[in-house]
């Protein structure tokens, strides 16, 4: 009974071998996968620690008050300017005179203000007797003096606007339109006016309409 067990000692302690060496290459085999879940849970861990301390506390809306906003860095960053007011134009552009005093500008037409405008159909007494069309020569002279320039009229504080009878003073580079009118004769001041002085003055000196007709003007 001896011989046979003896000599199976040795089969079965190649078996117990082999099963250990098996074992040590599947732990080595397996340490790297078991270590990087050790560490992937210990990184899980870390991110839900203390999650009070992350999470917003509660607050009541009813307790919060709002600030003022605070001034921007730059004007660029300030919010847009109100839009202006539309400023009514009051300039008038290649006027055409239909008479002496008076004149036509994109439909409109203007009347100059603190004159008597000398109506083209007018005629004034000749000097060398009859008379002679100084309603055209005042229309034709002021509209020689105009040449389709730009024309500057002050409505008055009301804003009325021009072409409903409203006169108006005007100016052309500058110069007074009425003042131009009356000192040259082609114009009679308004009673009471500011011209008066002018027409006086175009009178004496015999100007215009007071020349008595193209050979004594």
């Amino acid at each position: 009974m001896d011989g046979p067990h003896r000599l199976g000692e040795p089969v079965a302690m190649r078996g117990m071998v082999r099963g250990r060496i098996l074992d040590v290459f599947l732990a080595v085999a397996l340490l790297p996968g078991i270590v990087g879940t050790a560490v992937a849970q210990e990184r899980r861990a870390l991110r839900v620690i203390a999650p009070e301390l992350i999470a917003p506390p509660p607050v009541d809306p009813a307790t919060l008050d709002r600030a003022d906003p605070r001034a921007p860095l730059s004007p660029l960053a300030g919010p847009a300017p109100e839009p202006m007011a539309k400023v009514r134009d009051t300039r008038y552009f290649r006027p055409v005179a239909i008479a002496a005093g008076m004149f036509e500008s994109e439909g409109k037409t203007v009347t100059i203000a603190g004159i008597r405008v000398i109506a083209p159909d007018r005629t004034c007494d000749a000097a060398a007797g009859g008379v002679w069309p100084c309603g055209t020569q005042a229309r034709t002279a002021f509209r020689y003096w105009l040449r389709g320039r730009a024309v500057e009229c002050d409505p008055g504080g009301d804003g009325e606007e021009a072409g409903i009878g409203k006169p108006m003073a005007c100016s052309l580079a500058g110069y007074d339109i009425g003042k131009w009118l009356t000192e040259n004769g082609w114009a009679l001041a308004e009673p009471g006016g500011p011209y008066e002085e002018q027409t006086e003055a175009a009178r004496q000196a015999r100007k215009g309409i007071f020349g008595g007709g193209p050979t004594g003007s």
